[in-house]
């Protein structure tokens, strides 16, 4: 803050008192709307993962008998009398709905697919245990969401109430931003234009960095090899801004930095295809 504006506030005691309340009535209101904000956001993933667990449930039911059932026992009259049974319009529904479950992953929906096509044992246990495999993740999912809300750990209990100050935190600091900018485009260090637009890529290199951070902090990611790989390029892309601290003639050179470290984490965070991820008992 200028030396005028803290002026003027020491002058006018009325004015500070209003900033002060006006600044606590947007902390309060921010917080407020944020922390209603996540506890919606939180009560929806939970109806997720308790209806995807819903299916995969009732279709891993289904398929648990052909299971358990030895592979020398089989035989095609037994394999026959299990396909013919009453139930197996049944089975066939409940399989089928996997597909409509809020998360159900491109490799189940294939393995559902493959078991429609040719429900014989090798794709019965295959899609058997993709479904173990999706219920065990749903139900870490759960649990998590259950012990941050009713049980949460000593750390934790802090960030659950922190957590909704990151907007006015983020909003609080692009002022800072803005008012950085400002002062640099009226008192440049530099003669000429050049000074003006190594501020403004200076600004823009800050706020893409804020605006990318506050992103992964408050997003939800769910079980996943690629939150890794969100931080790590997102830590990398803020650690790049705090380069400014070299000078102002520096920012170009850090913008064009971050933009292309930016790009790469399109290949650093894409999804691994499916040749690349086979699954469980594929090969056996």
């Amino acid at each position: 803050m200028g030396s005028l504006e803290w002026t003027l506030l020491q002058h006018y005691p009325a004015l500070l008192v209003t900033v002060s309340l006006a600044g606590f009535a947007l902390l309060a209101l921010t917080y407020g709307l944020s922390a209603r904000q996540r506890y919606s956001t939180d009560r929806e993933r939970m109806r997720r993962i308790q209806s995807s667990l819903d299916y995969f449930t009732q279709a891993a039911g289904q398929l648990y008998p052909a299971v358990v059932m030895p592979a020398t026992t089989q035989s095609v009259a037994v394999a026959n009398s299990y396909k013919v049974t009453n139930d197996e319009s049944s089975a066939s529904a409940t399989i089928l709905g996997c597909k409509a479950a809020p998360y159900a992953s491109d490799e189940l929906v294939k393995r559902v697919d493959e078991y429609l096509q040719r429900p014989d044992r090798q794709s019965t246990l295959l899609l058997y245990r993709t479904l173990e495999m999706e219920i065990s993740r749903l139900t870490r999912e759960r649990s998590g969401l259950l012990t941050r809300g009713e049980h949460p750990r000593w750390g934790m209990l802090y960030w659950v109430t922190l957590r909704p100050l990151l907007p006015f935190t983020a909003l609080i600091v692009e002022m800072i931003f803005c008012w950085q900018l400002i002062a640099d485009l009226y008192n440049a260090a530099l003669p000429g234009p050049a000074a003006s637009l190594f501020a403004i890529l200076r600004f823009v290199s800050c706020s893409g960095a804020l605006l990318l951070l506050y992103g992964v902090i408050s997003a939800e990611f769910r079980e996943s090899g690629r939150r890794a790989s969100f931080v790590i390029v997102t830590l990398m892309i803020c650690g790049l801004a705090l380069l400014h601290l070299l000078g102002l003639t520096a920012a170009p050179y850090i913008l064009v930095a971050q933009v292309l470290m930016y790009a790469a984490g399109y290949r650093l965070t894409r999804e691994p295809k499916r040749k690349e991820r086979p699954y469980a008992g594929e090969y056996e």
